[in-house]
């Protein structure tokens, strides 16, 4: 798998069920929050170079050795 894909499903993976979990929590409703939270991955894919550490952005465009 591409690394900047990983990636990309790991932090919709985490946004989703960050989303699930809270919802579960305050209103016991976690498909509600599963929604939400994709709904945030999509709006905040865009702050990957400001959110992301440096690390991991070298990791993801380096080269393949």
């Amino acid at each position: 798998m591409d690394r900047v894909a990983l990636v990309a499903c790991l932090w919709f993976a985490a946004w989703i069920a960050g989303g699930a979990e809270l919802a579960k929590l305050m209103f016991s409703a976690p498909l509600s929050g599963s929604i939400w939270g994709f709904v945030l991955a999509l709006l905040t894919v865009f702050l990957w170079p400001w959110v992301m550490p440096r690390a991991l952005e070298d990791w993801m465009h380096g080269s393949r050795s």
